[in-house]
């Protein structure tokens, strides 16, 4: 059964990452809520009675500020929700009291409603799959072997893989830390070594074929989307990059070296270069080489870039997610420092995550993130409000071909979160070693 499942889902995969970039789904409302703060109170038609004789701004979702469902914003709209809260009146039709879309054809558009961000996401994604490992060590030894090679992905030992990055053609990129190499896992489902000899060393620096130079325990990786794809050789304190013919080559040897690094970020034209050592942040560019951009984490994990082009990074052992400015001071936007409170619902800096590790950015600006001693994948919405995504706990691996909103424990010490070029959400996790993906519809 297991088998005819990896298969079903690898064909399915396959077909999805053929397939054009998914189109938005329908925004999720509720009806009467017009200035969309997630109350059904007065304020509502104030706002509306602003708009319509004061100038006031119009609603963002239209559809939630007709609360007559007649296919108008008028006047009606503000009187028949005033009937309602003070006349006994008929309440909105659906959607109302919940999030949810329009019942019937022809209403009013819905660009944007922050309150119901989550359930709009949620109702986008569809499976959770596992994409490569089998999970049956969990430990930090090299599990390679040569007969994994070409193989289905789902029957090869990783070895404490690091992170998971996808790139156009619906490849995805595995740095595979314990082995030392990077995995390369067709849209067909198939496993290939694509830099490494999966075995420690330090290969030269000079331009060559890519599974014929070493590396050292990788465990950083920055994928672009055109399959060209750069490494972080932690133990030989190299970035290293690896074009589409296979050719690698160091594009960075970091005076002083690298401790502890994971974080790998790298712009198109290779003229800006962030990564992770510690409880620093390092920055390269060609004219200035290596220095520190910023300090005094405690124990950094991932970076990711936002939209709007700001560099935020996780410190694993502070349990905080910080956005830095461009002179490398921190503005913490997640995490309460500690290991509990807040929790699904709350505003995202009043949780606590334990040993938040992993991060990336929608392009909307609203993220995701793992924790690693959590086990645990949050969604962070454009208001600040972290809602949980998946559950687990350490050692839980389950939901293989199940809708991912499904109860139950599903990931464990998620290490890595990254989308690809088709939003589905991968997810690098477990000291046994799986890449998991959340498809999206």
């Amino acid at each position: 059964m297991k088998g005819f499942l990896a298969q079903f889902l690898t064909a399915a995969w396959a077909s999805l990452s053929a397939a054009e970039p998914p189109e938005e789904v329908p925004v999720q409302f509720v009806r009467g809520d017009s200035n969309a703060d997630g109350e059904r109170d007065l304020s509502d038609d104030v706002f509306l009675l602003e708009h319509f004789f004061l100038g006031g701004p119009a609603p963002d979702c239209l559809a939630a500020a007709d609360s007559d469902n007649d296919g108008e914003l008028a006047i009606s709209d503000p009187i028949y929700h005033l009937a309602h809260l003070f006349l006994a009146g008929a309440p909105p039709e659906a959607p109302y009291p919940g999030c949810g879309v329009a019942a019937t054809t022809g209403s009013l558009p819905c660009a944007a409603y922050p309150p119901c961000e989550f359930e709009t996401l949620a109702s986008s994604y569809s499976l959770l799959t596992t994409v490569a490992g089998k999970g049956l060590r969990a430990d930090d030894l090299n599990e390679w072997d040569p007969s994994f090679e070409g193989e289905l992905a789902t029957g090869a030992e990783l070895s404490n893989p690091h992170l998971a990055m996808g790139d156009l053609a619906g490849n995805i990129y595995i740095a595979d830390k314990e082995a030392h190499a990077i995995r390369k896992v067709t849209p067909a489902g198939r496993i290939f070594t694509v830099a490494g000899t999966n075995s420690a060393g330090d290969g030269p620096d000079t331009p060559g074929p890519a599974t014929e130079r070493s590396l050292n325990s990788p465990n950083g990786l920055w994928v672009r989307e055109d399959g060209t794809l750069y490494l972080l050789d932690l133990l030989n304190s190299k970035i290293r990059r690896v074009d589409r013919t296979g050719r690698m080559t160091t594009l960075i040897s970091v005076p002083g070296g690298i401790v502890g690094g994971r974080g790998l970020w790298v712009r198109a034209d290779e003229s800006l270069v962030y990564f992770s050592s510690f409880t620093e942040l390092k920055r390269w560019t060609p004219e200035e080489g290596v220095d520190t951009f910023a300090a005094g984490f405690t124990g950094l994990g991932n970076i990711a870039m936002d939209p709007e082009g700001r560099l935020v990074a996780t410190d694993r052992e502070a349990h905080r997610v910080y956005r830095l400015s461009g002179d490398g001071t921190k503005t913490p936007i997640a995490g309460n420092g500690t290991t509990v409170g807040g929790g699904d619902g709350w505003p995202a800096l009043e949780t606590g995550l334990n040993e938040v590790r992993a991060v990336c950015f929608r392009r909307d600006g609203s993220y995701f993130l793992g924790t690693h001693r959590g086990s645990q994948v949050w969604f962070v919405d454009t208001r600040g409000i972290i809602h949980l995504f998946l559950d687990g706990r350490r050692g839980s691996h389950d939901g293989d071909g199940e809708p991912f909103r499904n109860p139950g424990l599903k990931v464990s010490e998620v290490r890595a979160v990254t989308l690809d070029s088709f939003e589905n959400l991968l997810v690098t996790e477990n000291d046994a070693g799986f890449v998991r993906m959340v498809v999206r519809r």
